[in-house]
């Protein structure tokens, strides 16, 4: 029953986010590039993250930390707002410190994607019965990112758009079937009264740096603030609050 359970909420999920009229809606579209910078690494990484070092407290440091990351927010929706006022009026200062904060992060950008494409090469030889070698899973590495450049280069942002709402779709109906099975999971803890209730390790000043220090794995929707030309300020600034499903 629990199999079933699972793999009905991953379908219902699946079904209900590839639907055309759901995956044409500019809303979603605008929330999609963010949502797959952040999406694998706040549920995956965070979450056990904050369990080991917090224990009981980790509920009250997650919503600290889905705080700060919505303050961060804030601030990239008011310059977003801003931009979308003063576009003709700018300072050439302004713009020169836009420009090199841009080539910036261009630069922090690609070492991201790289690093965390290096983990899914390791991850994907991992499932090999030797295990594979770190050769191995560079040429994987080198390969999902020679796609994901060759992909841009020729196809353009509409085709890499393409591929993060498949990809993150996928992600969501996968992340609600393992909901599912957590859930079935406590309730078994539960009604055994097994459930066991971690003390926390960290305190003081170290759990708040290492929340600080966390903040990094929920950011991504600064991605919002450089999709102008794709998507009007008012989109763009209410597809940041949530995955907005209205036809903005």
């Amino acid at each position: 029953m629990l199999d079933i359970a699972v793999l009905s909420a991953c379908l219902a999920v699946a079904a209900f986010l590839f639907h055309p009229k759901v995956r044409t809606l500019r809303g979603w579209r605008a929330a999609v590039t963010p949502l797959a910078s952040i999406i694998g690494s706040g549920f995956l990484v965070v979450g056990p993250i904050l369990d080991a070092s917090c224990g009981y407290a980790a509920p009250v440091a997650m919503m600290a930390l889905c705080g700060l990351a919505f303050l961060f927010g804030g601030a990239i929706r008011a310059n977003i707002a801003r931009i979308a006022l003063t576009a003709d009026n700018r300072s050439r200062p302004e713009l020169f410190i836009e420009r090199v904060s841009s080539w910036i992060l261009i630069f922090a950008y690609v070492i991201s994607v790289a690093y965390y494409l290096n983990l899914f090469g390791a991850f994907a030889v991992s499932l090999t019965d030797d295990g594979g070698s770190r050769f191995e899973a560079r040429l994987v590495t080198t390969a999902v990112f020679f796609f994901i450049a060759v992909t841009g280069l020729i196809r353009g942002f509409d085709a890499l758009e393409g591929l993060e709402k498949a990809a993150v779709s996928l992600k969501l109906a996968i992340i609600a079937g393992m909901m599912v099975g957590l859930v079935h999971f406590l309730a078994d803890k539960v009604i055994a009264d097994e459930v066991v209730i971690n003390s926390h390790q960290t305190g003081g000043w170290t759990a708040v740096a290492l929340v600080f220090g966390l903040l990094v794995t929920v950011q991504g929707f600064e991605t919002s603030r450089y999709l102008g030309l794709e998507y009007t300020a008012e989109t763009r600034m209410k597809s940041m609050n949530m995955p907005n499903l209205s036809p903005l």
